[in-house]
């Protein structure tokens, strides 16, 4: 039989120590609990809430036990690689701010401002989220970190469309923005009164429909509907995210970015297998870290943010973005290299 928890040893002492303290048979003891459940679950509850505050948010909780040991493993086996992906990340933020600056002095009219813009803000997204990668990577969260590379496909699949797609292509994914807003303050009104909150006043759920409305009239209704913004490059019943992730020539991740939805939704392939377990260990449960399961969530997130990086580099021949672009190259191979190793020391 199992040892019970430390949480579950307290419980039972203090119904112990209640019990000792009753004057009567356990038969009729039973009976005093159960017509007094309320109360006697607030007092025993009182009796154990200092002694389980402590150990949970104390050192040597079974989790926290864990996670030094966890930690421990990580760093003897990957603080090499780790360092890697922070360098490699640094130098995608420095491409970004450094195409931008250049670039928006050079560009005078709106449009190329406003793609320039729209791109930066999505290169810089996905930066930021690779560093949630390495953070959930540190920190022994493989499929967390897989779950997080999903965004940055996405986000490098919205890029590389709109980069080779004319300026009312882009206005139009800019102007998205709106519907965006007007679904998400529908969704808002329906269920606010639910959830105590105020609900929205006439006057700003005016301003919402009579800026959709300003857009439906501009590009049609169909602007409305789930990915409207993309309705000039694919027939209703095929504007989604696959087709969109053809055009920019990334369907060869499709495969791996369904494995990833799994660390996002709630099917049941989500709790059938997870990378931070081994094959031969996917029968257990993983509640905390682990320190197996990091090479595809580091490699495919350097891949996507390398591949949107490479295309900022692209926009301007120069000795400068060529030496950047061979450093690029070459840390994402190195950190790939770093987190192919063998795990089978791996908990």
């Amino acid at each position: 039989m199992d040892e019970p928890f430390f949480i579950e040893k307290l419980i039972g002492n203090a119904m112990e120590a209640e019990k000792a303290n009753f004057r009567g048979t356990t038969a009729e003891f039973d009976a005093h609990i159960d017509s007094r459940m309320p109360e006697v679950i607030k007092h025993l509850t009182g009796v154990v809430m200092d002694e389980v505050f402590k150990y949970c948010t104390g050192n040597s909780s079974d989790l926290k036990k864990w996670e030094r040991k966890i930690n421990k493993r990580i760093k003897k086996q990957f603080q090499f690689g780790l360092d890697l992906f922070a360098a490699f990340i640094e130098l995608n933020s420095k491409i970004s701010s450094i195409t931008y600056r250049k670039c928006h002095g050079q560009f005078e009219n709106f449009d190329d401002q406003l793609k320039l813009d729209i791109l930066t803000a999505n290169h810089v997204r996905a930066c930021q989220i690779a560093n949630e990668v390495r953070v959930l990577v540190t920190n022994g969260y493989a499929d967390g970190a897989h779950g997080r590379w999903r965004t940055i496909h996405e986000i490098c699949v919205i890029f590389l469309f709109l980069y080779d797609n004319d300026y009312e292509t882009v206005q139009m994914y800019n102007d998205y923005e709106v519907i965006e807003k007007w679904k998400k303050a529908k969704e808002y009104q329906e269920t606010c009164a639910y959830l105590g909150f105020e609900s929205l006043d006439a006057a700003e759920w005016r301003t919402l429909e009579e800026d959709r409305q300003t857009l439906l009239a501009k590009y049609g209704k169909d602007f409305g509907d789930s990915y409207g913004w993309f309705i000039k490059h694919m027939p209703k019943g095929r504007r989604n995210f696959k087709e969109i992730e053809k055009l920019a020539g990334q369907q060869h991740f499709r495969a791996v970015y369904g494995w990833a939805n799994e660390n996002i939704h709630a099917g049941v392939s989500g709790i059938r297998q997870r990378l931070g377990l081994k094959d031969e260990d996917q029968h257990h449960f993983l509640i905390g870290s682990s320190d197996h399961g990091f090479l595809d969530p580091v490699q495919y997130t350097a891949a996507s943010l390398s591949e949107m990086s490479h295309t900022l580099l692209d926009m301007e021949e120069s000795i400068m973005n060529t030496i950047m672009a061979e450093l690029l190259t070459f840390l994402q191979q190195e950190l790939v290299s770093a987190f192919t190793t063998d795990e089978t020391d791996a908990i």
